[in-house]
């Protein structure tokens, strides 16, 4: 027989975004995944993850001073309601929480070639099975590759959803935004749907940062911290950065020179004002 908690309270101090437009009140759901002291919490279409004060904060986090393990029970249920959310036994207070800064889009440093081939040089290579739905992004051809990526490889959001987040992700910096229809696990398709708005964890916006600025030593230390995330979500993300600037990062050809028309050397500019000018 489970024994029932002692109803507690506890204050929540960082809010992501993506948990923000969750948090809308009367919203209702449960507790679907714990681990450690936090876990996962799905409120209606929503999901926020619940997660120790110190903990990274990524765009589903809610950063909670006072969780401790057993506070989360898979299939508790939680609601929004009077500024707080409750969870099975315990209350957290939402009104002192701070937000991050929004993202924004930025322009492209000359050396962010280099950083950005350092940092891939840091985390694992792609396994054969994302490569030609990675091949299809680099190509541009988006709904093949995201048939091909949504919902596909191993970890709790399923790899091909990270890439397909790395990829929304990097459109976004850059001022080309991308909406991305697919498959999804339930979870991926969470994190995707922030990815869309250039919204994603701490250890990847350094990353994408620290490419766009050309800082190789930057890039490169946060992608070694960006391969400790997840089983597999810190390498996709990187690996759909990296096919979404193979599609839209394309070099191009130096302009060619070419003499004048010599039909238009020296000619009067009146005498073409006059050409076109209407007859009385």
């Amino acid at each position: 027989m489970r024994t029932v908690a002692a109803p507690r309270s506890a204050r929540a101090l960082v809010v992501g975004p993506g948990a923000r437009r969750a948090l809308r009140d009367g919203a209702d759901g449960t507790v679907e995944l714990a681990f450690g002291p936090g876990g996962y919490v799905r409120l209606g279409e929503h999901h926020v993850l619940l997660a120790p004060a110190r903990s990274p904060l990524g765009p589903l986090s809610i950063l909670v001073a006072g969780l401790a393990r057993g506070d989360l029970v898979p299939g508790d249920r939680a609601t929004v309601t009077g500024g707080a959310l409750a969870v099975g036994a315990l209350r957290i207070e939402l009104a002192s929480a701070r937000e991050p800064p929004a993202p924004r889009a930025v322009r492209l440093a000359p050396r962010w070639r280099p950083a950005f081939a350092a940092a891939l040089e840091v985390v694992a290579p792609a396994p054969a099975a994302l490569t030609p739905g990675l091949e299809a992004l680099a190509a541009g051809e988006i709904a093949s590759a995201v048939a091909r990526l949504a919902g596909r490889g191993g970890g709790l959001t399923p790899a091909g959803d990270d890439v397909l987040a790395g990829f929304a992700a990097w459109r976004w910096a850059r001022g080309v935004p991308v909406a991305l229809a697919g498959d999804c696990a339930p979870l991926g398709r969470a994190y995707l749907r922030c990815a869309e708005r250039g919204e994603l964890a701490q250890p990847a916006a350094a990353v994408l940062a620290a490419i766009l600025a050309g800082d190789r030593a930057a890039a490169v230390r946060g992608a070694r911290r960006l391969a400790d995330w997840g089983a597999s979500s810190g390498a996709a993300l990187l690996w759909g950065m990296a096919a979404a600037a193979a599609a839209t990062e394309r070099p191009q050809p130096a302009p060619t020179c070419s003499s004048p028309n010599p039909s238009r050397r020296g000619r009067d500019p009146r005498s073409r004002r006059a050409a076109r000018a209407p007859r009385a």
